[in-house]
């Protein structure tokens, strides 16, 4: 698969991650303003990782028609993913922080970690395929914030597994 398939693919799945958004609201049954903090702040978190998926996967065109080499593409495309990932971290952060709430489970920052270690990495390198790891992260973290949202959260705050028998039994009791 070339990178241009990759990203155009990007695209498609990040609108239809977007669209889920809606999914998640319908299955409440209530109005997002009556959500829990928490909750708002994952529904903007699923939004902005589906939008982001998007504006990434375009980046590397406009660069590209803008003249730049092929490798300058990678290379500042992975600035750009690494800067923003850093800030947005640390504003989700602070919101969070500011609700009193539980931060996101573990694996999802240990994740986000590799693959800003990876856009670091490939300032130097200057290939695709850091960068296109990169925003298939984002796509990941929307599809976790999705489930996270549709299946609620353990008491502990961190994100119930999808599957686990044990987890559902103390959403219900």
């Amino acid at each position: 698969m070339s990178a241009e398939t990759f990203l155009a693919s990007v695209v498609e799945v990040a609108i239809g991650m977007a669209g889920f958004a809606g999914i998640v609201a319908a299955i409440r049954h209530r109005d997002i303003a009556s959500w829990a903090g928490e909750d708002r702040i994952l529904l903007r978190m699923l939004l902005v990782a589906s939008g982001m998926s998007i504006s990434f996967a375009m980046l590397p065109a406009i660069l590209d028609d803008a003249g730049f080499t092929e490798s300058s593409v990678w290379r500042i495309g992975s600035v750009s993913l690494l800067v923003w990932q850093i800030g947005i971290a640390v504003h989700r952060s602070r919101q969070f922080r500011a609700l009193g709430a539980n931060p996101l489970p573990r694996l999802i920052f240990l994740w986000v970690a590799g693959i800003l270690v990876l856009q670091a990495l490939n300032i130097v390198l200057g290939t695709a395929w850091p960068y296109l790891l990169g925003i298939y992260g984002l796509l990941v973290n929307a599809f976790a914030f999705f489930m996270i949202l549709l299946l609620g959260r353990s008491r502990d705050g961190r994100g119930a597994a999808v599957g686990d028998p044990a987890a559902e039994i103390e959403r219900t009791a």
